[in-house]
């Protein structure tokens, strides 16, 4: 088929390009913004980008249109496409129709956790020589993209809750045949699409409802909102926890043994109705929050019929993600750490695990309010306990609060106050990339680690002050 690709540069999109190439369909697209690293990607697949939209675009007309979700009504090549009555389809839907009827789909679903975890079960599978496919929102470094069609039976995808086009309000992951689902967490998210929680809640219901009888339910019960989610689930569940007052009614329970220099960890199991030590886990991603992606993943592939050698060789050579905890470089003694973290459950997680990773250096966490929830005061109050483990806190400015239409726009200068409660020196507000930059180049001192926190580029700080510091 001839395929038109609207978007064609985001994340997903791209990705999305690749693959339909690569099954032998004739791909092109176009763009607003075309820059890598997808451009990149898009010219080593030798897939034709034009830029800007255009309705030229269109004027050789295509058997296919697959509009991405940035498309908004007005877009001149959606018109076209909705006046010319030209054939359409959303990114999942075309998912959906090209790659998923042959496959064993593995959904995995959740506020937090979604990228590191779906990541690190393509891997295992990958490693067991399961040959799977897999598309993914961030970049696992174990592989050389985000993406990959195999030849094996299972289809890893990241399900994400997200709404899925302009003429699709429902969330992607409804369109992704789940015959497997891995429930990593459920909180309030996404304020610019959901009015409250029990919308989210009802998105997530709605993904439960078509899991086939034969499917697994892999779900975390640390999180309130997932035990409400599972209590009439009818099919088959398997749960795991970490904390520890979930402890007995969990099948897979995780218990950390140490976590530095590496954080090493347990996996109790229940035979016989009696709790054991199934198995003990040298473990190179730190935090408490990636062993409970870790225990999410071994259960659901246990319930698979993985055997256990199999799992482990995947789990000891997982490398992570990308903008995950990810160190950037270090300069006179001063470790630059990159992460995507933006809601507050993330933020505090991501923090705890970088002060559990080096608990004797001094901790900076620097925030850009940047998603369309952080940069609203929807958790205005929440942010200040997410903070409470760093040392010394510095907050950007809110990223284009111009687009916050329908609300009030995060208050940096009150959030600065309420973490300063205890130590008035800790937090500060500081607008602009430069003046963060040259701030940490005139404070931090060497043994410190700075832990950059954005969903997005965050202006290059992260170079920047690499740079800065050599």
């Amino acid at each position: 088929m001839k395929i038109h690709l609207i978007g064609i540069c985001g994340t997903g999109m791209a990705s999305l390009a690749g693959m339909l190439k690569a099954q032998g369909h004739e791909v092109r697209g176009s763009d607003q913004n075309v820059y890598p690293p997808m451009s990149t990607l898009l010219e080593n697949f030798k897939i034709p980008v034009s830029t800007p939209y255009a309705v030229d675009n269109l004027k050789e007309k295509p058997d296919l249109v697959i509009i991405g979700n940035v498309v908004s009504r007005g877009n001149v090549e959606a018109e076209v496409v909705l006046s010319q009555n030209l054939p359409y389809l959303s990114m999942p839907q075309a998912l959906e129709k090209f790659f998923l009827p042959e496959k064993i789909p593995l959904i995995v679903a959740g506020t937090h956790g979604k990228t590191t975890t779906s990541s690190l079960l393509a891997w295992v599978l990958e490693e067991a020589g399961e040959d799977p496919s897999f598309f993914i929102g961030g970049w696992p470094k174990n592989f050389e993209r985000n993406f990959k069609l195999g030849n094996g039976k299972y289809f890893v995808l990241e399900g994400d809750e997200y709404d899925t086009a302009f003429f699709d309000k429902e969330s992607k992951f409804l369109h992704y045949l789940p015959q497997h689902i891995l429930l990593t967490s459920v909180e309030f998210d996404h304020a610019d699409i959901f009015s409250d929680l029990e919308q989210v809640k009802g998105a997530f219901g709605k993904l439960l409802k078509l899991l086939p009888q034969e499917g697994n339910l892999i779900a975390n019960l640390d999180f309130s909102v997932v035990r409400e989610l599972i209590k009439s689930f009818p099919g088959h569940l398997v749960t795991y926890a970490m904390k520890e007052e979930n402890r007995e009614k969990a099948d897979y329970f995780g218990e950390v043994m140490n976590t530095s220099p590496q954080l090493n960890f347990c996996i109790l199991t229940r035979e016989e109705g009696k709790e054991c030590c199934h198995h003990e886990v040298g473990w190179g991603i730190p935090g408490q929050h990636n062993v409970s992606n870790a225990l999410g993943v071994i259960a659901l592939l246990s319930s698979l019929g993985i055997p256990w050698e199999k799992i482990q060789k995947g789990l000891k050579s997982f490398q992570g993600v990308r903008r995950r905890q990810e160190i950037i470089g270090e300069a006179k003694g001063i470790l630059i750490i990159d992460d995507f973290a933006h809601h507050p459950t993330a933020v505090l997680e991501t923090i705890a695990a970088i002060k559990e990773k080096y608990p004797d250096r001094r901790l900076w966490a620097v925030f850009e309010p940047r998603s369309n929830s952080s940069k609203r005061d929807i958790f205005q109050n929440d942010y200040p306990k997410s903070f409470l483990l760093a040392d010394k806190v510095l907050l950007a400015d809110v990223f284009m609060p111009e687009k916050v239409k329908d609300g009030k726009v995060l208050d940096v200068e009150e959030l600065v106050h309420s973490i300063n409660q205890d130590s008035k020196t800790k937090a500060r507000h500081l607008p602009g990339v430069e003046a963060i930059v040259q701030t940490l180049a005139k404070e931090a001192l060497p043994g410190d680690v700075i832990l950059f926190m954005s969903n997005g580029g965050f202006g290059g700080v992260q170079k920047k002050t690499l740079d800065s510091l050599s």
